[in-house]
This record gives structure tokens, sequence and C-alpha cells, in this order.
């Protein structure tokens, strides 16, 4: 593959992959005042940041040298996949909207939208196929190191373009149609707690059964 078709590839997978309906929803939802866009590109920066981290410890494999520290037959990994599912079922159960808490909403910070935004980008990035897809590309174009970083980071640029397009978008936005962030974030914040609630005790759940099955040897999850 020709060095300048794998740019273009890059920018336009990543473009098409950061078209994604959970950016777009915590970018609503950080904004608050659209004539001030802070606190919203907490959401471009983490979701930049996280895939940029995450994918070079797949390209570089990383991971897979993270994974051989440990013993071969450690039960290191499943402690703490059991303590994280302990762990994840505690919010899931706890996890309630208070009253009148949908009508009013907190203060939006860059730190907060940020740590948020880092959070769903981390359980949305093993999803990704595009990215993995393009990751193949990449290592199989048998281009020079300094090719393949550069085509790295053309995919995570475009993979954040949708998100501060529509971020620096919003400034222009009249405040005559404001009510309609108001609308939707009221509604995702009603909808969206119920959904991060299954999404927690699911989650918990197939750690503990996985975690048990490996600890008592009788794995019931095929991985």
């Amino acid at each position: 593959m020709e060095v300048w078709h794998l740019f273009v590839a890059a920018s336009l997978v990543g473009f098409f992959n950061g078209i994604s309906p959970t950016g777009i929803t915590l970018l609503v939802l950080s904004l608050k005042n659209q004539k001030n866009i802070v606190s919203a590109l907490g959401v471009s920066a983490s979701f930049f940041i996280v895939f940029v981290v995450l994918g070079s410890l797949v390209y570089f494999g990383l991971a897979t040298w993270v994974q051989n520290i440990l013993p071969k037959d450690s039960t290191v990994d499943h402690i703490l996949e059991l303590i994280l599912a302990v762990i994840l079922f505690y919010f899931g159960i706890k996890l309630t909207l208070k009253k009148n808490e949908h009508k009013e909403m907190t203060e939006v910070t860059f730190a907060g939208v940020f740590i948020a935004s880092s959070t769903v980008a981390i359980l949305e990035f093993p999803l990704s196929l595009p990215y993995f897809a393009m990751l193949q590309q990449i290592h199989q174009a048998r281009v020079s190191l300094g090719n393949e970083l550069i085509a790295l980071a053309i995919f995570n640029v475009f993979h954040v373009v949708p998100l501060l397009f529509l971020t620096f978008v919003s400034i222009f936005i009249p405040d005559s149609y404001r009510w309609i962030f108001d609308w939707l974030r009221v509604k995702i914040m009603v909808f969206g707690i119920y959904l991060v609630k299954v999404f927690l005790i699911t989650v918990s759940l197939i750690g503990l059964i996985d975690g048990i099955g490996h600890l008592v040897g009788h794995p019931v999850l095929p991985f």
C-alpha cells in the first residue's frame, strides 16, 4: 500500500469511527452553556487520549507484555476481577436519580467531563472494530516506523474531528434554541441512569461468574 493511501485511509476511517453516539451524548450533557465550551472540550480530549494510549498498547504489543508479567497459573488477575465486579455491582445498586435532580444540573467542569468521558471511551474501545481494522492495515502496510506513527496520529486526530466540529458549532446556536440542549440533557439523564445501572450490574455479574469459575477450576465462560 502506498504511504499516502495509508494516510488517506487512516483519516477517513478515523473520521467516521469518531461519529460516536456515546461521544455525542456526552457532548450534549456537557454543553450547559454553549457559549463556554471549555468543559465540552473534555469529551474530545478524553477520547483522544484514551484511544492513543490503548491503541498504542495494542499496536506495539505492550498489553501482551503486561500479561506475561504474572506467573502462568497465577490467580491474581481473577481475584482483581472479583474485586472489581463487587465494586461495580455496589455502584450499580446504589446508583439512583435523586428527586428533582434532573431538573437542576450540577456544575459542569472540564475535569468532571474528562473523567466521565474517559470511562466511557475505555468501555467503548474494545467495541471499536474499525479502529482495530485500521491498526491491522497499518501493521500490514510494511512502511517505516515513522510513517506508522504518522498514520496512527492521523487516525487519532481525525477520530475526534466530529466531536470538535460539533463543539465549536454549538457556539453559533442562538440562545433562543438553548432549551433544546436542556430538554435533551434531562431526557438523557433520566433514561441514561437506568441504562448505566443495567450495564454496571450486568458487567459485574459476568465478572463474578467468570472470576469464581476460574478460581474453582470450572470456568463457566469461555474467556
